[in-house]
């Protein structure tokens, strides 16, 4: 992949390239300079000013939010590690990603659409992420499911007294109802306001059951939303939205922000007397991220190879073949593919055999192969049949790593020895 603007954004990285020590060990944030983990206070002087190559409309997004920056900044780093992980067997592996400025990638392979929707996910989902830890001053909990706190007390409330006057607690659990219940007793209607019984009967399983599916929206959704729309206005904004390489991005981008959406799981937590779960109150999270790479893999391996022909009218036209179309999909195997969902490219992928600055290739020399596979890790894959050679090695590799708020990344040292095969 060709990057047309060779702007070193070493400010950008928040993996170290190599860990000194065995223990657990704080990375510092190269994006912002810091040297202590922790909250830091951020500030346009801080954040936008050390930032090379931003356009015009990225600055002033950055200087109204430079909170919202850095933490878009640190969702493409996740995206970086997380394109490695997943292309880790491939002869292009995005380890040429860290070197540049990922958003410049103007080549369109089927390994640019992967890197593009990847990078588009990973800031809508650290946004949104940040939203709901309270670290953003612009965003918070997702409003649409934000329950008011009276309101769910209040629910929950009504629920134990109509438990309690069907017969569904004894007398040593009415001893014992939970604090919001005394609380707020004197505030509910007077048709709540009744007196325990000294004779209770348990609830049919029926009723029992109703009880438990009562559920309401609380606790702190991840603002997803604020997230894809500060991923689009952040990296949609680039070039025009006739020219092909621009369309083939903003489509790619918006498939990687969509996986994120699409995947939101709701969580509960139960509420009720003695351990019961009379009520819940639930929120929507973001998918780990993993999950959202994994979903975008099996896309990539599916992509849909366009017609390159700039026909300036916005559309794109699969080449035949590929089973799609652009509006109601095509034939694949007998199902409908709609490309809405799916990843282009218009470019052939090249072999990523020899390094290639052009194609943004860093080549296969030195990289581990696995003799024994036939898959794209076997050196004879990997090697381009240049062979390989058999080595004894003891390296130091980052492992587990853990992001953090903000900025900066846990990582563990793990160090191996051990025969390797080495591409010539």
């Amino acid at each position: 992949m060709e990057l047309s603007n060779k702007l070193r954004w070493d400010q950008f990285l928040i993996l170290a390239t190599a860990l000194m020590s065995p223990a657990l060990k704080v990375l510092c944030n190269d994006i912002l300079s810091l040297k202590v983990a922790g909250d830091p206070v951020l500030t346009p002087n801080s954040v936008c000013l050390r930032l090379a190559g931003l356009s015009k409309r990225q600055m002033r997004m950055c200087v109204r939010s430079p909170d919202v920056t850095a933490s878009a900044l640190q969702g493409i780093q996740v995206a970086i590690h997380e394109c490695q992980h997943h292309l880790r067997d491939q002869r292009w592996n995005c380890s040429s990603l860290e070197g540049h400025d990922p958003e410049d990638v103007r080549k369109c392979f089927r390994e640019s659409a992967f890197s593009l929707a990847l990078l588009a996910a990973g800031v809508a989902h650290s946004v949104a992420t940040a939203c709901s830890m309270g670290k953003l001053r612009g965003c918070g909990c997702e409003a649409k499911r934000r329950q008011d706190d009276d309101k769910i007390r209040l629910k929950l409330t009504q629920l134990q007294l109509q438990t309690l006057q069907k017969g569904g607690v004894g007398l040593s659990m009415t001893r014992s109802l939970p604090t919001e219940l005394n609380s707020h007793h004197g505030n509910l209607p007077a048709n709540l306001r009744s007196t325990h019984p000294s004779a209770l009967l348990k609830p049919l399983p029926d009723e029992l059951s109703s009880m438990q599916e009562t559920w309401e929206w609380g606790g702190c959704s991840h603002d997803v939303r604020f997230g894809d729309r500060f991923s689009r206005d952040w990296l949609d904004s680039r070039g025009s939205p006739r020219d092909i390489h621009a369309r083939m991005r903003i489509h790619n981008n918006r498939v990687g922000r969509q996986v994120v959406t699409d995947n939101m799981k709701k969580k509960c937590k139960c509420h009720g007397t003695s351990g019961s779960c009379q009520f819940k109150t639930c929120w929507h999270v973001s998918p780990e991220f993993r999950l959202v790479g994994s979903l975008l893999k099996d896309k990539f391996l599916s992509a849909i190879f366009v017609n390159s022909q700039n026909k300036n009218n916005g559309v794109f036209n699969p080449r035949a073949g590929n089973g799609a179309s652009g509006s109601t999909g095509g034939l694949n195997g007998g199902r409908r593919r709609s490309m809405s969902r799916e990843l282009v490219y218009f470019e052939k992928s090249p072999d990523f055999c020899e390094r290639d600055a052009s194609i943004d290739s860093p080549g296969t020399h030195g990289r581990i192969c696995n003799k024994t596979s036939y898959s794209t890790d076997s050196c004879s894959s990997l090697c381009c049949g240049r062979g390989h050679n058999i080595l004894k090695q003891t390296r130091s590799e980052r492992c587990n790593c853990r992001f953090h708020w903000c900025c900066y990344v846990l990582c563990e040292e793990c160090r191996l020895t051990e025969w390797v095969n080495v591409c010539k």
